[in-house]
């Protein structure tokens, strides 16, 4: 059954899951295809798997190389299946591209947990957030990840605070540099409009309230068994499971705020989200009840897809 197949990290599973992966990219490229507003080349369609794919790969890197699930593959397919969910993660080049980046980010901040190349981790983390902002402004607001990582870990040093500032100006500033020289600085205002939009009419179209409410759902009902569970564990994996929490709620601040609201936005959500749920499936004792979870969560992806 699902539960036990994924239970282990194993080559197979890796097959499997970057064969469902390509699954739902393309299944995802032709329900898009069908949006007026969606146009797609045969060789970016590919240019964007691959970058999806590498997706997929850091994702599990940073999974297992941080220890934040134990040795399974429950992260990975619940990250894959969130594509499944949101199809539209795929249209929002922007938003895309800057998680791309942010994920690099990512994996950089959560490596903050050991003593070594601290001052290159927190440059390379702020560069790379530096560059998801070009593309999507509400991105700098992962800078804030980085300063809780630096109290978490205690990394508290006086030029520990300084690094990410110049970490972040750097991509900012070599950007700004190439827009004077071809005279269109004038574009550079444009990365610092922070647009809001608090309308969710969207939401109640029946595609993104299923998967909407599914998701909040899991987040309550599972914060609170992992935060126990947490809790009795080291102290370094209790600091990583609070900078998991606030990169959580850091990730749905955004989601809240973002002036788009057709389902993309969620991507900001997806790398926490998985986590925290394949957390929560491993201090599942019951079997069965485990099973139902990865099932229903399996269905909803293929009933989601059905409804665009």
């Amino acid at each position: 059954m699902i539960a036990d197949f994924f239970n282990k990290t194993k080559p197979v599973n890796f097959i499997v899951l970057n064969t469902l992966s390509v699954l739902v990219y393309f299944t995802a490229v032709i329900i898009n295809y069908s949006d007026e507003n969606y146009s797609v080349s045969f060789v970016s369609i590919f240019f964007y798997l691959f970058f999806f794919l590498l997706f997929l790969f850091i994702h599990s890197f940073i999974k297992s190389k941080n220890q934040l699930t134990g040795d399974n593959s429950y992260a990975l397919l619940i990250f894959i299946l969130l594509f499944a969910l949101f199809p539209k993660t795929f249209v929002n080049n922007k938003i895309f591209i800057s998680n791309f980046f942010l994920i690099f980010a990512i994996r950089r901040i959560y490596s903050l947990r050991t003593l070594f190349e601290t001052k290159s981790k927190l440059f390379d983390s702020a560069f790379w957030i530096g560059l998801a902002t070009l593309f999507y402004s509400w991105s700098i607001t992962y800078l804030v990840l980085i300063y809780v990582a630096i109290f978490l870990f205690r990394k508290l040093k006086w030029n520990h605070l300084i690094i990410p500032i110049i970490g972040f100006i750097t991509p900012v500033y070599l950007y700004y540099v190439y827009l004077l020289v071809v005279g269109k600085e004038q574009l550079f205002k444009k990365i610092w409009s922070f647009d809001v939009s608090f309308q969710y009419k969207n939401y109640n179209d029946l595609s993104l309230l299923l998967p909407i409410a599914i998701i909040l759902v899991i987040i309550i009902w599972s914060i609170y068994p992992t935060l126990k569970k947490s809790l009795k564990a080291k102290k370094h994996k209790r600091a990583t499971y609070s900078l998991l929490l606030i990169h959580l709620l850091l990730a749905i601040s955004l989601v809240i705020v973002s002036p788009i609201k057709d389902g993309s936005e969620f991507l900001f959500l997806f790398f926490p989200f998985s986590i925290l749920f394949a957390r929560y499936l491993q201090i599942v004792k019951d079997y069965w009840f485990k099973e139902a979870i990865l099932i229903m969560f399996l269905i909803l992806s293929i009933v989601v897809t059905s409804l665009y």
